[in-house]
């Protein structure tokens, strides 16, 4: 492996980039040698590939990959891009007032009871991953001790600075702490915290996923939480030349434990908001060796857009029937959201469940580990969670098997 390229200013993103992927790591360093005209996003050894942003119009980035095409070997795609969890909900525009009488999430943390579980459990020795949109690094919630060195982003970007805002409040949810001065705890206050910060491409995925595992396999126990999917209300195709699917593929046999959110896409799928269907879990949700969380509100109905099941792909080998369980997002819900406290009318969506259900995860293999050597399979822990839940008696493929419980 050689060392990072020169960073050089990115174009503004447009939203599209391209992968390269070569034959060999030889042809991949041998083009790294030469001249780049182009800035690149993410130079991935391990998978023999590089990515970079496209301005439009940029002729120049063309005539670049002819060029590595031509001389190198290189194969060039699109680089896949999944999309942040409907960025409707969270929409500046549609925030309301901080404050102090609205819900919370401290709230939050008294229906699932994870202040009654941290007389046994804090998160201890586990580090829970928050795949996302950054993390701001200037909030109390995220001192230094509670961050993990290894954190990722693109080149030349800073995973402490949060591009969107969303990333920080799922790490809020998940580990906050009050103990130097946060105004929130999360469920599991004292796990450690890895900042994965992201534009949602395939390639940027891909390295993340690679870095938990090396991490899973260096001994730690793992956790990833992710909030993203495909903002559509009908099945998407799979993603052509994928890296992100095979290195999630090798996250979990190094035993990291991914949890996703079931996406927020009921209504545009066309179901009515008492409805256990359509199906609007897309992808790789549908995994039996992913956790899927959907999303109930404070009265313990259903928001209306939490998607439902079974999957896209259920009842396919390596499938199982989606979601797992829920968490719970009240209405006008007050929590952190980028450098600042927000209250967010329709609640903060399945990306704010999933770090609810990372969090419960983490106070368990904390609890299972004390001595940092896991005594729960994944599977283990992902059926103790669901054994735990409780019903809000709501059809399965809404409700999974029911609301997250922490004790």
């Amino acid at each position: 492996m050689i060392d990072d390229p020169p960073v050089l200013d990115r174009p503004v993103d447009t939203g599209r980039r391209m992968k390269l992927k070569f034959p060999s790591i030889d042809h991949l360093n041998a083009a790294l040698s030469t001249e780049l005209t182009v800035p690149l996003a993410v130079h991935h050894a391990g998978r023999n590939a590089v990515s970079f942003d496209l301005a439009d119009g940029n002729e120049l980035a063309s005539i670049q990959i002819e060029a590595l095409e031509r001389e190198y070997g290189a194969t060039a795609v699109e680089d896949y891009r999944y999309d942040l969890e409907d960025t409707d909900l969270f929409d500046p525009l549609n925030f309301g007032p901080d404050t102090a009488e609205a819900p919370s999430l401290d709230d939050v943390l008294e229906e699932i009871g994870a202040r009654s579980a941290w007389a046994q459990s804090r998160g201890r020795n586990v580090i829970i991953a928050i795949v996302d949109t950054g993390i701001d690094g200037t909030r109390p919630e995220f001192p230094a001790w509670k961050r993990v060195s290894q954190s990722w982003a693109p080149i030349g970007d800073d995973p402490w600075q949060d591009w969107q805002g969303h990333g920080t409040m799922c790490a809020c949810i998940a580990t906050a702490t009050r103990a130097e001065g946060g105004q929130f705890d999360g469920v599991a206050p004292d796990a450690r915290l890895m900042s994965c910060k992201t534009r949602f491409y395939d390639l940027e995925l891909a390295a993340i996923y690679d870095e938990l595992t090396t991490l899973a396999r260096a001994g730690n126990v793992v956790i990833a939480s992710n909030s993203f999917g495909s903002k559509t209300g009908t099945p998407p195709p799979e993603p052509a030349d994928s890296d992100f699917l095979p290195a999630l593929d090798d996250a979990i046999e190094a035993g990291v434990m991914p949890f996703f959110s079931a996406g927020n896409y009921h209504d545009i799928a066309g179901g009515d908001p008492h409805a256990h269907e359509p199906n609007s879990i897309w992808l790789h949700k549908g995994r039996h060796d992913v956790f899927t969380v959907g999303a109930c509100d404070e009265r313990m109905a259903m928001w209306y857009y939490s998607s439902r099941g079974l999957g896209q792909f259920y009842p396919s080998p390596g499938t199982s029937a989606k979601p797992d369980a829920v968490g719970m997002t009240p209405a006008n819900g007050r929590i952190l959201f980028g450098s600042d406290v927000r209250t967010m009318p329709v609640g903060w969506g399945t990306s704010g469940c999933c770090p609810q259900a990372a969090g419960l995860a983490a106070l368990i293999m904390s609890r299972s580990a004390p001595l940092d050597r896991p005594t729960l399979s994944r599977q283990e822990l992902f059926a103790h969670i669901c054994s735990t839940a409780k019903s809000l008696g709501h059809h399965p493929a809404s409700q999974g098997a029911g609301l997250i419980q922490c004790p």
